[in-house]
């Protein structure tokens, strides 16, 4: 129908050669249609075995027809042009060029048949015949030599003039298997892959204008987004000529007839067209393997040819079937990971290892073009080693492949953290407070990804969480991360190597944790962590009791008393005290025996009564020096007395002062100074060095605000989270007559200690620090949004007091307790003393009642006898206490009688009255004394005041000299010639 349709189209319009030329040419290309497409099964050397017929029939055939060409023609279902050419026509592959958009079904090229300038590039039937005139030796392989004609071909010849195509780079990525020539199917691999190059007639542009391509990396051997724009432009106007031309001569549509192409017609317009700024992105995305924002011919090779079934990974038969597989590597060491698959970055890893030594230096790294946003090199050496293993190239490995996968996801840029779906974020949480509930049903990763933002969309309430599960939940939301919760038994656990360990690199799962309060231990330094998840509820701050009771006096002294100072000083006056009495008993047993006893010891006990009725300046009066140097002595030590005393009353206020500083602590600076609480856990952290405070530290926070309940310290210095948990756990919030405890002044360190974090393993797993950067990234925003804070008041808000506080008296300023028991003492010893003086009284009356009521004699007489008697016995014991001897002590027992008793007491009026008058006689000597010291002391302050006048004026000369002085300065003059 066709020929004919065709025939009746040359007889209208006459028999033309240039009709006659379209007709030969359509029954050809109508011949070779008839032909069939086959390849024979793959093996390493046939993957390039496309026949010219083959060639010919993908040249005349429209692409929407390719599928026509495989064994039973039209009888099979359409299929897109390249997934047929990729399932049917696999050793053909290197003479298609897919431009990789639309997505479902790719626009493609096989050759260039219309005569335009491309030509010859595309024509893969040219290839074979280039090789063969490159191979001047016929060994059926080219050497350095032999290639570099090639560079002198085109458009190679101004790249390597200006020194952006290096020959000894290109022959080196060229000969993928590592031999040291390159084959007839490595040349294949590098005419497809440069054909664009000689299409766009333009190369690959340096980064910068310092840049020097030839000595770079790639030695300027791979493409860019600018070479990928120019190549599809180009293409697509090569391919709108093909169909023009196509569209004249096989279905009789030619650009000056007037009537429509039939509907059977195949070579459509409409099947080319530009891409989109979207497409574009998308297809640079998916053949830049290692995310590099370049393309080599590696990476050209792994995608097109070497993976032939298209999922990215080389299995074991891809692998040997490629030319990877001619050079001795087998595939197990290939294959980093052991997983039965071989990726493009594990290929990369033992393409840059020169050495075969299995590691990769910095100048290996460097050559194999890894990009650093997946990771530095410093970021993945092995601790203590200047290299890269195979194990941590698996990490920098797991981490570009979920990354770039979620660049192809979800199109966005790496700028933006993507994440594959099929990697998993694994966060191990532990139960902490209000930050992480008991009991949250653990989310699957298809609720976790994206589920808070849909709810919010469609306008549902979000369940309630805990500050820190919802929080994650957000930022995995935005990031788009697939993450799931574990939840581990305890804070310690949370923190065993083998939970927070590097990740599965076989399965793509990476661990982090999430942490609530203050690690019981210190973080490992194999550990990296994200900023705060809550900012202004986090770092350390001050807690005191919440009503500070009065300063008590009677804890000032009771606290004094204890004080170690106050110990050693009394244990110092002890000593003093003994001392100077020994002093006295010396100076006073001979000229005053009756107050100072001779004998040692009732002597040092008289003395040392003296000294401390003298310091204390109470001063009885019943004991006085009688020798000159004992009174000035106890001038001396009067003054001590009053020194000391005055120290007492000082410590006793200091005690005082330092109790009501204590009370008003309110934040760090008025804390500098006392004694604070601190959990052992954050002495690494060195608060008490920072801000000035004693430690004291304790084992938990249950021990902690032990130590503030009992005031055994004013304050505590302890993490604002765990404190919040603290609270919200032990319902102090509601607490009868409030919380007893609260929070003073700002926080500090907020942005260098806190506890609600994300901490992932960091050494050699650059992957880590990718993740932190993304979630502190997204913390930022959410910040900003004011997200945060808005769970930031729900939390404060479990923890404010919500106690009847205001219910509950005031406390009392007064200590009813001590003052009860004060008063009492005070009644029952006024009961019990009134009571004696009352029965001591009732016993003298009858005592005298009797003896004036049974005596013979006059009150008269009985007084003068005994104090006649008295006397006498006075007599004798001045006499016995002269020579040194004991005085024995008169006893009313041994009184024989009523007169006996009667004379006891007249002796004791007589005591009394001799008393009296030695006071008397003291009291004129201590006048007398007292103005001999004035005197003394007067003259002595004359002295010294001439002698300080003295001083003062030689001081006020000397300055007056030293102002008045001028400086001379020593000149050092050449001798005169």
């Amino acid at each position: 129908r066709m020929v004919t349709f065709a025939m009746g189209r040359v007889s209208s319009r006459g028999f033309g050669a240039g009709a006659l030329l379209q007709f030969l040419t359509f029954l050809l290309a109508l011949t070779q249609c008839q032909s069939l497409i086959t390849c024979p099964n793959p093996t390493d050397s046939n993957a390039y075995s496309c026949s010219k017929s083959s060639i010919h029939d993908l040249m005349f055939t429209s692409p929407s027809e390719w599928y026509s060409l495989s064994p039973g023609g039209r009888d099979n279902n359409e299929q897109a042009a390249y997934t047929w050419i990729e399932e049917k026509a696999p050793c053909c592959k290197h003479c298609v060029w897919n431009l990789g958009y639309p997505v479902i079904d790719p626009i493609v090229i096989a050759t260039d048949r219309v005569n335009t300038n491309a030509s010859e590039h595309l024509d893969c039937r040219t290839f074979e015949t280039e090789f063969l005139a490159l191979d001047v030796d016929a060994s059926n392989s080219l050497d350095l030599d032999e290639i570099e004609p090639y560079l002198n071909y085109g458009i190679n010849k101004w790249l390597s003039e200006n020194k952006r195509l290096n020959k000894e780079a290109l022959f080196e990525q060229t000969d993928l298997n590592m031999n040291g020539v390159v084959s007839l199917n490595e040349w294949y691999v590098l005419r497809h892959f440069w054909a664009p190059v000689h299409v766009a007639n333009a190369g690959p542009l340096p980064i910068s204008q310092a840049e020097n391509m030839e000595d770079g990396t790639l030695g300027g051997l791979f493409w860019d987004i600018n070479l990928i724009e120019i190549f599809m432009t180009q293409t697509v106007n090569i391919l709108l000529e093909q169909v023009v031309a196509s569209k004249c001569w096989g279905c009789g549509c030619c650009p000056d007839s007037f009537d429509p192409c039939p509907e059977s017609c195949s070579w459509q317009s409409g099947y080319v067209r530009e891409f989109t700024a979207r497409e574009q992105n998308t297809v640079l995305r998916s053949i830049d393997l290692d995310g590099s924002t370049r393309v080599s011919l590696e990476e050209h090779y792994f995608r097109n040819f070497a993976d032939r079934n298209g999922d990215e990974v080389l299995d074991r038969e891809e692998y040997e079937l490629s030319l990877y597989g001619h050079r001795e590597v087998p595939f197990d060491q290939v294959d980093l990971n052991a997983d039965g698959n071989i990726t493009f970055l594990e290929r990369k890893f033992v393409r840059a290892d020169v050495n075969h030594d299995e590691l990769l230096e910095k100048a290996e790294w460097l050559k194999a073009d890894l990009p650093e946003y997946f990771g530095p090199f410093d970021g993945h050496v092995v601790s203590g080693h200047p290299w890269v293993n195979s194990q941590t190239y698996t990490y920098y490995s797991a981490l570009h492949e979920c990354a770039l996968e979620g660049v192809r996801a979800y199109q966005v840029a790496f700028s933006s953290h993507p994440w594959a779906p099929a990697c998993v974020i694994q966060t191990h949480v532990s139960v902490a407070g209000p930050w992480i509930r008991e009991g949250e049903i653990i989310e699957t990763s298809r609720k976790l990804v994206g589920g808070a933002l849909d709810r919010r969309a469609n306008g549902e309430e979000e369940p309630k969480t805990s500050y820190m599960i919802s929080m994650w939940k957000e930022v995995g939301a935005r990031l788009k991360w697939n993450t799931q919760l574990n939840y581990v038994p305890t804070k310690a656990e949370l923190q065993d190597p083998s939970i927070l360990r590097p990740p599965d690199t076989a399965q793509r799962v990476f661990h982090v944790g999430l942490f609530a309060s203050f690690p019981e231990t210190k973080l490992s330094d194999d550990l990296v962590c994200t900023r705060s998840f809550a900012p202004s509820l986090d770092g350390f701050v001050v807690v005191v009791a919440s009503k500070p009771e009065d300063v008590s006096l009677t804890t000032a002294v009771l606290i004094m008393l204890v004080s170690h100072s106050f110990v050693n000083f009394s244990c110092f006056l002890f000593v003093a005290l003994i001392g100077v009495g020994h002093v006295y008993w010396f100076i006073e047993k001979d000229a005053n025996s009756e107050q100072f006893n001779p004998s040692y010891g009732r002597g040092i006990m008289d003395a040392a009564w003296f000294c401390i009725v003298t310091m204390s300046t109470v001063g009885y009066g019943d004991k006085t020096p009688a020798t000159g140097l004992g009174k000035g002595l106890t001038v001396f030590w009067m003054l001590f007395g009053i020194i000391n005393f005055g120290i007492f009353t000082g410590e006793i206020s200091a005690q005082v002062n330092l109790l009501s500083a204590e009370a008003a602590i309110k934040d760090f600076e008025t804390l500098a100074g006392f004694e604070a609480g601190v959990w052992d856990v954050t002495q690494h952290l060195k608060l008490a060095e920072m801000y000035q405070f004693t430690p004291r530290y304790c084992s938990s926070l249950d021990d902690c605000f032990k130590l503030l309940s009992s005031k055994k310290v004013p304050a505590l210095v302890l993490p604002q989270a765990d404190v919040l948990s603290y609270f919200l756990n032990e319902g102090l919030a509601t607490a009868d007559c409030g919380n007893p405890f609260a929070i003073q002044g700002e926080p500090v360190l907020q942005g260098s200690a806190y506890s609600a974090k994300l901490c992932s393993y960091g050494k050699s797993v650059f992957a880590a620090q990718y993740i932190i950067d993304g979630v502190n990234e997204v913390l930022e925003e959410l910040e900003k949004e004011g997200f945060t804070e808005d769970r930031i008041r729900a939390l404060t808000a479990q923890v404010e007091d919500t106690s009847s506080a205001d219910a509950c008296s005031p406390p009392d300023g007064y200590r009813w307790e001590l003052i009860i028991t004060a008063l009492v003492i005070i009644v029952l010893y006024w009961i019990i003393i009134n009571y004696i003086n009352h029965r001591k009284r009732v016993a003298s009356g009858k005592l005298l009642r009797a003896m004036f009521s049974t005596s013979n004699k006059t009150p008269e007489q009985i007084a003068l006898y005994f104090g006649l008697k008295w006397r006498q016995t006075a007599r004798r014991f001045a006499e016995i206490r002269k020579a040194g001897g004991p005085v024995p002590r008169p006893t009313v027992t041994q009184a024989a009688n009523e007169d006996d008793r009667l004379l006891n007491y007249l002796k004791r009026v007589r005591l009394i009255a001799s008393g009296q008058t030695q006071d008397l006689q003291r009291c004129q000597k201590d006048v007398d004394a007292v103005s001999t010291v004035t005197n003394i002391a007067n003259n002595f302050m004359f002295a010294a005041c001439l002698v300080l006048l003295g001083l003062t004026a030689a001081v006020i000369y000397s300055l007056d000299q030293i102002l008045g002085a001028k400086d001379r300065y020593l000149e050092l003059r050449e001798p005169a010639v």
